[in-house]
């Protein structure tokens, strides 16, 4: 007897072991997976997703720029040239799936040797068809020979006379497909997307967006990006860069916010008279570095806000050309009733030889952060500018700090250096008053002129401090 009741309990105890397995089962979170997990003699194989590319030989070509083919009797040396008409095409190239998971891909140009301007011009296809294309490929099979080509359109103008494209860069950006059956059918992951490694993707996906949007980027992308006026963006740029095209890198006309999950990601201006962000709206900046590709004629200012900008943290690195690295309002514009306001709690700039112009219809408020100009003032603050210093650093190398000709500036605190000074107040400044701060190459003397009652000027070892009596 009583083992017929520990052989109920036992069965008892496997029935309910059962109930409480599916239930879990029902109630788990759909993923896509990309790893595998072992517990005891058991194992659990996730599947994944391996794409690579790969030439002829099967060499892989991660990082490489491929090149166009030339006529079989071109001279050494001779340059691909383009015309109306022509058609260029690149090597074979073959994509190989080494994962365990059935696979869609398309082929992306995320890379131009040579002028993003001719390339506007060109029609790209793969094996005759649509570039954008989808393709599928079974787990741990290679695709047929893909041969890219180029045709620049008949239509093409003189004004593409003498641009040159001599090779490009393509990504392969895979997702599942919709081919292993699970306990759910094979439908499971008909909505995989492809991860953002070309801007018309990053494009097209803001646009057509019903709802805020959340991207994150895959890989380098070359292109510039508009974010609309009714659209709200957070872009991570994971230690990628976006290097822009022929206009401004980003144009933010929307609700932005930038960050940089991995800590390398950066922005680059890539022609003369654009930025590597143009805020016209409202943008936060968490991180990523923003800068100008080398180049003795890309000179335009690196960062402009005409809107409502907030620096939490990020890079502004502008240490080519002549223009400033950052402006905050209209540089020699009366901007009527426009303001621009920007809110600095934490940054890292360093500019040559110009660095942050607070200009017409400006107002600043810094926090924290670096401001470090190798040449000219660290800080201008022109015109109707009004500026806020509460701390932070700001540095320059060979001049003053600190130039004031603004409507108003109120310093509170931050530490201030530069060879010549630290504050220089133009004859056309309206309004100056300091607060607190130390200053580097200043007197005692000078400092109080700026100082309001209740508030004096002292010598501790080489700065002059500021601060409340």
């Amino acid at each position: 007897m009583t083992n017929r009741k520990s052989t109920k309990r036992a069965l008892l105890g496997s029935v309910m072991a059962m109930v409480l397995c599916l239930a879990m089962l029902v109630g788990a979170t759909f993923a896509w997976f990309t790893d595998t997990a072992s517990t005891g003699v058991n194992k659990i194989q996730a599947g994944n997703l391996d794409v690579q590319l790969v030439d002829e030989n099967g060499n892989s070509l991660e990082g490489k720029t491929l090149e166009f083919k030339k006529a079989a009797n071109a001279a050494e040396g001779e340059a691909v040239l383009w015309e109306p008409g022509c058609t260029y095409e690149l090597p074979a190239v073959y994509v190989k799936n080494n994962g365990k998971l059935a696979l869609k891909y398309k082929v992306t140009i995320t890379g131009i040797n040579g002028s993003a301007k001719l390339n506007d011009v060109i029609d790209w296809t793969i094996n005759d068809a649509d570039l954008s294309a989808d393709h599928s490929l079974a787990a741990g099979a290679t695709s047929e020979a893909l041969t890219i080509k180029g045709h620049m359109k008949e239509s093409a103008g003189n004004e593409y006379m003498n641009e040159s494209i001599d090779g490009i860069a393509i990504t392969v950006a895979a997702t599942q497909d919709t081919v292993e059956n699970d306990s759910f059918g094979n439908t499971y992951d008909k909505d995989a997307k492809y991860p953002i490694v070309a801007m018309d993707t990053l494009q097209e996906l803001i646009n057509n967006a019903t709802e805020p949007v959340s991207a994150k980027l895959e890989g380098n992308i070359a292109g510039s990006l508009t974010v609309p006026q009714d659209k709200e963006v957070t872009l991570d740029l994971n230690g990628f860069t976006l290097t822009g095209g022929d206009s401004h890198a980003i144009l933010n006309h929307g609700t932005l916010c930038i960050k940089d999950s991995s800590g390398t990601g950066k922005i680059v201006a890539s022609k003369a008279n654009t930025s590597a962000l143009r805020n016209a709206a409202d943008c936060v900046i968490d991180g990523g570095t923003f800068t100008r590709a080398a180049g003795v004629d890309n000179k335009w200012h690196t960062v402009e806000n005409f809107g409502t900008m907030t620096f939490n943290g990020g890079k502004v690195i502008a240490e080519d050309g002549q223009s400033f690295a950052i402006v905050n309002g209209w540089n020699y514009i009366d901007p009527g009733e426009q303001k621009a306001t920007m809110t600095i709690n934490n940054i890292e700039m360093k500019a040559g030889p110009n660095g942050f112009k607070n200009c017409a219809g400006g107002t600043l408020t810094m926090n924290d952060g670096i401001l470090h100009c190798t040449g000219y003032w660290g800080l201008s603050n022109d015109s109707t500018g009004v500026a806020t210093i509460n701390g932070g650093k700001i540095i320059s190398d060979k001049y003053v700090a600190i130039s004031d000709g603004g409507a108003k500036m109120e310093i509170n605190g931050g530490t201030f250096n530069g060879p010549q000074g630290s504050l220089y107040v133009q004859n056309y400044a309206q309004g100056t008053v300091v607060k607190g701060g130390s200053y580097q190459n200043e007197t005692v003397e000078f400092m109080r002129n700026y100082c309001p009652e209740g508030y004096t000027a002292t010598l501790k070892g080489d700065m002059v401090v500021v601060s409340k009596d």
